[in-house]
């Protein structure tokens, strides 16, 4: 076995066929590790929605809880998590392939874009605008939030790509967001 990994394997048996050893053996050690190690931060790798209330209870000790797992992880799990990276981004992308195509995917995706005009007027001027910073930070206080989950490295080129929102530089080298809506009506 090679070690290039530098994980150590863990062997769990089933004492009855069908339950879930493996899972109480890892909330076991995690369990262990958030009481006797000083930490602040747990990862969990998983696509399993069972491993929910061990991140709930993470988050109520005062841990960040990175989650990464697979696009069919149960939205409990994904919210449960400071922030859920899913893993098998990079396959879709390359399936779904140009930028175009991820313009119509975000401005198909209602629940995004909900998301995104509900931080603009958190955070927005009398003038409409907002900073994108606070329109971040607004939006990871609200779920488990990441622009690679959607296939953008970051907030600008998220909003750069759909046609549902105005981009411009704003003082220093930051960027100032609005719903386009607000410039039909200005």
């Amino acid at each position: 076995m090679s070690n290039e990994y530098a994980i150590q394997p863990v062997q769990q048996y089933d004492l009855t066929k069908g339950k879930n050893a493996s899972d109480i053996a890892l909330v076991i050690d995690a369990m262990d590790v958030m009481y006797t190690k000083i930490i602040d931060v747990m990862c969990f790798v998983s696509s399993d929605c069972d491993f929910t209330p061990m991140v709930m209870r993470a988050l109520a000790e005062g841990k960040v809880v990175l989650g990464f797992g697979e696009r069919k992880t149960p939205a409990p799990f994904v919210n449960a998590c400071s922030k859920f990276l899913f893993l098998d981004q990079e396959q879709e992308q390359k399936q779904n392939g140009t930028s175009q195509s991820k313009s119509k995917n975000i401005n198909s995706n209602t629940k995004l874009i909900s998301l995104l005009r509900q931080a603009i007027q958190a955070t927005e001027e009398d003038n409409g605008w907002a900073a994108l910073g606070p329109v971040g930070s607004h939006i990871s206080n609200k779920t488990s939030f990441d622009t690679r989950n959607y296939g953008f490295k970051n907030l600008s080129s998220l909003f750069k790509a759909s046609d549902l929102f105005e981009l411009k530089r704003g003082p220093g080298n930051s960027y100032l967001v609005r719903d386009a809506r607000k410039s039909k009506t200005a």
